[in-house]
């Protein structure tokens, strides 16, 4: 496992992403609740990135195909239900998932320590 800085304090901010690459990942940061938190920029269901996504109330959406991610815990709160952005019809769904099971996000610890934000890669 490797600590490594990923951006100042003052670029992760309540609400918005900042996405950066550390240890040959992409990943996405942001605030919830003053704290931060450190997600793989990649979407489970293709590999798509998740940075053009919108977060509401402490989760990420998919701008893709709408799947929706806890940013905290990476748990998947809703599985694909939409193409870019236009939402889909019910039966659609497990068309558009291509035959793929929901799936968590990738999430990694961060860390903020003398105005810099680190995060922690397995």
């Amino acid at each position: 496992m490797s600590r490594i800085e990923v951006a100042k304090s003052d670029e992760v901010r309540e609400g918005a992403m900042h996405a950066v690459q550390a240890g040959g990942r992409a990943v996405l940061l942001t605030r919830v609740n003053g704290k931060p938190q450190a997600i793989e920029n990649k979407c489970p269901h293709l590999g798509l990135p998740l940075a053009r996504g919108k977060i509401v109330d402490g989760s990420i959406r998919c701008p893709w195909h709408g799947s929706r991610f806890d940013i905290c815990s990476g748990k998947n709160l809703d599985w694909v239900n939409s193409v870019a952005g236009v939402p889909m019809p019910q039966w659609s769904h497990r068309f558009i998932a291509l035959g793929k099971e929901p799936k968590p996000v990738c999430t990694f610890a961060a860390e903020e320590e003398g105005g810099k934000v680190f995060v922690t890669l397995p």
